[in-house]
Parts: structure tokens; C-alpha cells; sequence
């Protein structure tokens, strides 16, 4: 593992926040060079992308707090500023960056469900990267296991599921499922409602492998978004097939 990448005097540079960083960069990249075949120009698309970004750091440090470290926080609330020494999640994030854009486009007048579907291609590339970068820092480790997948991490005697890495591959497929089927689509949202339904599947199978804390017995705080994740997407798929269809589909 390499939690550290270098340093030069110092700065070091950390390998989850670089990592999380390129994955911010390349979002914004993507976002822009795609947004005007959605009707929506670079700059307004760029805007959104921070806003966004903004939203899903406060989401995802919030969501660290309450899931995680909530007796620490409580006992020492003005910890909650040194955010640098906090952590990261995921859900939280997604959580926090969605309704920060949806206030946004809603504020701007720009096609919700168009945006969505682009964002249903670039949040597994950001969420890959940071991936990459939390087992490069040897964090969210899985179970112990004797499989040819094990892998020994920094400080821990036995092997364990790389879910990161799991994670990863579940990032990829969502990516290139989601730019596979962008010209395939029949209604607006249908490729966000897919995203939503196949990471809150694949996020409920990686969790089997780790240990997190339950918020029911046997289902984890991340499980349990997930399934209210699948549940949203089926209850809203009829709705947006029936109110955005899309010419010619």
C-alpha cells in the first residue's frame, strides 16, 4: 500500500486525496465536453459540477460522523471543524452532491433528468478514483479470506477481500454500461434510475464482505441505502417513462 505518494518537503501528497482529486478533474472534464448535447453550456454544466462536488464533501463528512464516529463527535463537537481529520463516505456523498445539484438546476432552470443521465457516467468515475485511492491507503478493507484475492494489507496479520478493488469493478461496469446505453434510452432519467438500482445492488453484495455497522440486524447503514436506492429507481421509472419519453425512441 501507499497511502503516501511523496513528499517534497513539506507537502506530502496522500494517495486517497490525489486520487479523489483526479476524479474531481476528470468529472469536470467529461462534464464540460459533454453538456452541450444535453442543451447545456460548459460553463453552467462547470458551475453545477462544483456545486455539486461542494455538496457531496459536506454530505459524505457528515455521513463519516453520524455512521462512524458519532460518540467521538458528540463528545467533542467542536472536532467537527477539523474536518482534515475526519473521513469520507460514499453514500453520504452521493446523498449531499444530488441535492445540492437538483437545488441548483432547479434554481437554473436546466433539464433535470437530461443532467442525470449524464451524471449516471461520470459519478462512477469519480467514485472508481476515490476507490482506487482508499486501497492505496489501505482503508474500507474487507473480511479475512483465503482466496486467491486476498490481499495482506499494513498492519493486519491475515489476507482480506480487497472490496475496494471490488468497488472499482463495479465503477467500470456502471461507466460503460451507462456510455453504452446513453443513445438507447427511451425516457430521461431511465439511465440515472439504472445507476441508482445496479451500484445500490452491487454496493449491498460488497457489503456482505465487510464490516460496517448494522442499522437492522444483518444489514448494514450502506445496505440499507441501498435498497432504499433500488427502491427508488422502481418507483420512479414508470413516472419518468410516462411524463419525459424521448422522440423517436
Amino acid at each position: 500500500m501507499h497511502p503516501i505518494l511523496f513528499e517534497i518537503g513539506n507537502l506530502t501528497v496522500y494517495s486517497y486525496g490525489l486520487l479523489l482529486a483526479l476524479g474531481f478533474i476528470l468529472i469536470v472534464f467529461l462534464g464540460r465536453r459533454w453538456s452541450p448535447s444535453i442543451g447545456v453550456n460548459p460553463e453552467s454544466f462547470f458551475d453545477l459540477t462544483v456545486i455539486a462536488i461542494l455538496g457531496g464533501l459536506l454530505g459524505a463528512y457528515i455521513n463519516y460522523i453520524v455512521a462512524y464516529e458519532w460518540t467521538y463527535y458528540s463528545a467533542n463537537p467542536m472536532a467537527v471543524f477539523r474536518f482534515w481529520d475526519g473521513g469520507l463516505v460514499f453514500l453520504g456523498g452521493l446523498i449531499g452532491g444530488v441535492l445540492a445539484a437538483v437545488a441548483f438546476i432547479i434554481r437554473k432552470r436546466l433539464p433535470l433528468w437530461e443532467i442525470a443521465d449524464l451524471a449516471a457516467i461520470l459519478i462512477p468515475v469519480g467514485y472508481g478514483m476515490g476507490r482506487i485511492g482508499c486501497f492505496l491507503a489501505g482503508c474500507c478493507v474487507g473480511h479475512t479470506t483465503e482466496t486467491v484475492f486476498g490481499v495482506t494489507f499494513p498492519g493486519l496479520l491475515l489476507p482480506r477481500h480487497p472490496t475496494q478493488l471490488y468497488s472499482v469493478a463495479l465503477a467500470l461496469i456502471l461507466f460503460l454500461f451507462a456510455l453504452w446505453f446513453r443513445k438507447r434510452r427511451q425516457f430521461s432519467g431511465q439511465a440515472f434510475l439504472f445507476y441508482l438500482a445496479g451500484y445500490g445492488v452491487g454496493r449491498f453484495l460488497i457489503e456482505l464482505l465487510r464490516d460496517n455497522p448494522e442499522i437492522l440486524p444483518n444489514i448494514t447503514i450502506a445496505q440499507f441505502t441501498g435498497i432504499l436506492m433500488i427502491v427508488a429507481a422502481l418507483i420512479l421509472y414508470p413516472i419518468l417513462k410516462k411524463h419525459f419519453p424521448l422522440p423517436n425512441r
